[in-house]
C-alpha cells in the first residue's frame, strides 16, 4: 500500500475530527494517573507494558506479582517497587487503588474478585475471563463493591482500527467482512492450552468480535463454525494434555446490518510469522486492510491510509487513568462488552462442537471451552 501522496492519511487523522475514544491527541500525555498506586499482576511482556504505562501516566507501581519469583523482581526492581509471588494477595492489598491484571486468562476472574473486595479498580487484560461462570462472579463482585471493571481490548485505541469503523459505516447495508488471521504455534505455549489461555478462539478471536460489533452495531445472532487442530502432534505443544482448537472458519450473522466470515489459525510450523488481512464490502464500496494500514474504494480513486505507530496500550492505560480522575467513560471496554465477546467465542467453540447455528446469547454459563 501506499505511504504517501495526496489520497494518504495516517490512521488517526480522520476528517472531521477525532475517529474515536481518547482521539484528541496522537499520543497519551499528561499524568492522569498522579497519585495512584498500582499492583502490577504478571511480569511477562504484557506486565511489563503495563507497567511502563502506568508509571508514564503518573502512577506508582507499588507491587508486581508473579508466580515466577525472579521474573517478578526484576520487574519490579525496574520501578521501585515490591516483588510478590502471590497475585491473589497482592490484588487484596489495601494500599493498592489499581489493579493491572497480566495473568493467564484462567486467572483473571479470581484475582479480579480479590482486588474489587481490596477496595480496588481493575483493567484486565482480554479475554474477560475462560467461562462465562468465571465472568458473572466478576459482575457480581464489581457489583457488590461498587468499584470498576475495564477489560483490555486495546485495538480501541488503534488509530488505523478507529478509522476502520468509522469508514465501515461509509459502505452501506448490509456489510460483508472477512477476516484472515494465520500464524505458527505460538512461543507462549498456554497461549495453546484449552484451560489456561483457551487458544486463539478465546484468546485472539474476541478483538475481532468486539471490533465487528461495533462495525455492526449489534452482537452476532448465529454462528456457524468448523475447526482443526494443526498443531496436534507437533513437538511444540506434546507437553500440553488438553492442546486447544487451533483453527476455524466460522460465519457470523448480524442479522439486517450484514454478515462476517474468518479464518483463524495459530496451528502453522513454528516460526510462520503472525499475518493479518481484512475486507469490508457493501453497496457503496470496499474497505481493504492488513498490517501496513487500509484502503477505501468507493469509486475511480482510492484512499489509503497508513498504520500508526501509537501504542493502543498506553492509550487505553491513559484513558482508564482518566476515566478514574472523574473524567467519564474514555471508551474502554466494560464488563459486559468483555462478557459479550466471550459468548461469541464460545459460541464458534460450540459450534464446530455440535455443527449447527449457535445463539451467543443463549449460551449458559457451564459452556465449555474444550
Amino acid at each position: 500500500m501506499s505511504a504517501g501522496g495526496p489520497n494518504v492519511r495516517p490512521g488517526g487523522a480522520a476528517p472531521g475530527g477525532p475517529a474515536g475514544p481518547a482521539a484528541a491527541a496522537s499520543a497519551a500525555t499528561g499524568t492522569p494517573a498522579e497519585g495512584r498506586r498500582v499492583a502490577v499482576l504478571g511480569a511477562g511482556d504484557m506486565g511489563g507494558r503495563h507497567a511502563s504505562h502506568w508509571a508514564a501516566a503518573g502512577a506508582q507501581v507499588v507491587v508486581v506479582a508473579d508466580a515466577d519469583a525472579e521474573r517478578a523482581a526484576a520487574l519490579a526492581a525496574a520501578y521501585g517497587a515490591e516483588a510478590s509471588g502471590d497475585p491473589t494477595e497482592a490484588a487484596a492489598r489495601a494500599d493498592v487503588d489499581v489493579v493491572s491484571v497480566c495473568l493467564p486468562t484462567f486467572l483473571h476472574a479470581g484475582v479480579t474478585v480479590a482486588a474489587l473486595e481490596g477496595g480496588a479498580d481493575v483493567l484486565s487484560e482480554k479475554p474477560v475471563a475462560l467461562t462465562l461462570r468465571d465472568a458473572e462472579a466478576m459482575g457480581a463482585a464489581a457489583r457488590a463493591t461498587g468499584r470498576t471493571v475495564r477489560i483490555g481490548f486495546m485495538r480501541r485505541f488503534d488509530p488505523l482500527w478507529r478509522r476502520v469503523e468509522q469508514d465501515a459505516a461509509h459502505l452501506g447495508t448490509p456489510v460483508m467482512a472477512q477476516a484472515t488471521l494465520a500464524a505458527g504455534v505460538r512461543p507462549k505455549l498456554l497461549m495453546h492450552d484449552a484451560y489456561a489461555n483457551g487458544g486463539p478462539v478465546i484468546d485472539m478471536a474476541c478483538h475481532l468480535f468486539d471490533r465487528w460489533e461495533r462495525v455492526f452495531g449489534t452482537p452476532p445472532l448465529r454462528v456457524r463454525a468448523s475447526g482443526h487442530t494443526f498443531a496436534a502432534g507437533k513437538a511444540e505443544v506434546a507437553a500440553i494434555e488438553h492442546v486447544a482448537l487451533d483453527t476455524v472458519q466460522v460465519d457470523l450473522d448480524y442479522g439486517e446490518a450484514g454478515s462476517a466470515q474468518l479464518q483463524l489459525s495459530w496451528g502453522l510450523p513454528a516460526g510462520v510469522p503472525a499475518t493479518e488481512r481484512h475486507a469490508y464490502v457493501g453497496p457503496e464500496g470496499v474497505l481493504d486492510v492488513d498490517e501496513d494500514g487500509a484502503t477505501l474504494r468507493q469509486g475511480p480513486d482510492a484512499t489509503t491510509y497508513a498504520a500508526s505507530d501509537v501504542d493502543p496500550w498506553r492509550e487505553e492505560i491513559f484513558a482508564f487513568a482518566r476515566e478514574l480522575a472523574g473524567d467519564g467513560p474514555q471508551g474502554v471496554a466494560d464488563l459486559a462488552a468483555g462478557v459479550r465477546a466471550l459468548r461469541a467465542s464460545l459460541a464458534v467453540l460450540e459450534a464446530v462442537r455440535t455443527g449447527g447455528a449457535v445463539d451467543p446469547a443463549m449460551l449458559q454459563p457451564e459452556a465449555e471451552v474444550a
